[in-house]
């Protein structure tokens, strides 16, 4: 595959690709790039879930500004 073509991969790694990755066709590649995405997205979801779950430990007063200060 020519680089263009694995730029989307490149992006969701956020770096250069592993060797080997310039061996994978359009469909495969187009299959990891989804499949890391996603997995990103639910791991991101779960931690916002996670943060919202530990506020209900901190004073109610405090909530709110402790709530801005984490998601800046």
């Amino acid at each position: 595959m020519s680089a263009e073509e694995l730029a989307p991969l490149r992006a969701e790694l956020g770096g250069p690709l592993p060797d080997g990755f310039n061996e994978l066709d359009d469909p495969q590649a187009l299959l990891l790039t989804q499949a890391l995405r996603r997995a990103r997205e639910r791991r991101a979801s779960g931690l916002d879930e996670s943060v919202e779950d530990a506020l209900t430990l901190v004073p109610a007063l405090t909530r709110e500004p402790v709530r801005r200060m984490l998601f800046r």
